[in-house]
């Protein structure tokens, strides 16, 4: 990209930058690794409308990297209940830890601060390049490159790539090259960002806005009339997955929840789930006695479906509601717990059980 499209995307850019929780006024000024790194970590796979109020409802729970790791996993998962793939809250987590821990005498660890290098960044976990390259560039004014789908669909349109990153290592090496073309430059956090914000305004998936595009004038996709073709179609592999949860309710009227085990939540709270056929027979499955003995089950009853999402992962469940008629036991270890039910809500983290607590809560208010 030459430098007369860099200065137009930049004029651009302080044009129409969107006030946002986690961007300053001044876009010059340099910025709070920790605040970068958690809003970048949350733009994932995520909208930009979504996250405005669960980064500002975060950053009041935990403003710094040492609050943060003093948090407990769980509480962590509540503050991200919602945005779904908890392995990044849970990464998240286990970086302020990781960097708190550290004993070393330099002057970030005695400020628990994230490092300041690439290399140290992605050492860390869910640290990947791109937000290595966010941090280092948005907070601390270096000349790194960073490569997000907004990124990648900009630079396909611009140079009429027909191939996409994850097509070959020389593919996503291409990509990255014209990343750091642009961010070879005192310039760079600004006009990695710009690019960001042009991705999500303006050169978006589907009716993009060439005619007020700043980069109109070197993009070959518009000047070929072919910006539908760019990028590529990328393919999709989805999965149908059809499974049963549990709501399984003791006679004290508390609910189970188990640790570790589940196909999709091994390491948070969840309700109990298992892959089952479309028709399952009625009745108790046996797959449930894993949980809970046969012998104290008072009535089981399917209380519904619900659809749901998990990467490619195209899910339909029943929900059976099985009521014991016995006291909850006391657990015999940590990877089940008994929850009252008024309290389930605000216990479990993922939405997927919730989804599951609904059929429950919403058919009766009687216990």
């Amino acid at each position: 990209m030459d430098s007369n499209s860099l200065k137009r995307l930049r004029e651009w850019f302080k044009k129409n930058a969107a006030e946002l929780p986690w961007r300053p006024a001044d876009l010059d000024t340099l910025r709070d690794p920790y605040a970068v790194w958690i809003s970048e970590t949350m733009l994932q796979q995520t909208q930009v409308a979504t996250v405005r109020e669960y980064f500002i409802r975060w950053m009041k729970r935990f403003p710094d990297i040492e609050t943060l790791a003093k948090a407990s996993e769980e509480e962590v998962f509540k503050y991200w209940q919602g945005l779904g793939y908890y392995s990044r809250a849970r990464n998240i987590l286990k970086t302020a830890k990781a960097v708190t821990l550290e004993e070393r005498s330099s002057d970030r660890v005695h400020k628990k601060t994230l490092p300041s290098t690439r290399k140290e960044l992605e050492a860390l976990p869910g640290i990947g390049a791109y937000t290595a390259g966010a941090i280092l560039s948005l907070a601390h004014h270096q000349r790194e490159a960073i490569l997000d789908g907004n990124l990648v669909r900009i630079f396909s349109r611009l140079y009429a790539l027909d191939f996409l990153p994850t097509d070959s290592r020389d593919s996503a090496d291409a990509y990255w090259n014209y990343a750091r073309e642009v961010a070879d430059s005192p310039k760079a956090y600004m006009h990695n960002e710009a690019l960001m914000e042009l991705g999500r305004t303006m050169c978006k998936v589907k009716n993009p806005d060439c005619a007020s595009c700043p980069l109109q004038n070197a993009c070959r996709a518009h000047l070929e009339n072919r910006t539908a073709e760019f990028p590529p179609a990328k393919k999709h592999l989805q999965k149908d997955w059809h499974g049963t949860v549990l709501i399984v309710e003791s006679a004290d009227h508390k609910i189970l929840a188990v640790h570790g085990g589940q196909k999709f939540f091994k390491n948070q709270f969840t309700l109990p789930h298992f892959e089952s056929p479309r028709n399952a027979t009625a009745g108790l499955p046996a797959q449930a006695e894993r949980y809970i003995d046969a012998d104290k089950v008072q009535s089981v009853e399917n209380i519904g479906k619900f659809r749901h999402s998990i990467t490619v992962h195209k899910m339909e469940c029943d929900v059976l509601y099985i009521r014991l008629n016995k006291k909850a036991p006391a657990p015999t270890s940590s990877e089940t717990k008994w929850v009252r039910r008024e309290s389930a809500r605000d216990f479990f983290a993922n939405s997927f059980s919730l989804k599951a607590l609904e059929r429950l809560l919403h058919r009766t208010d009687k216990p």
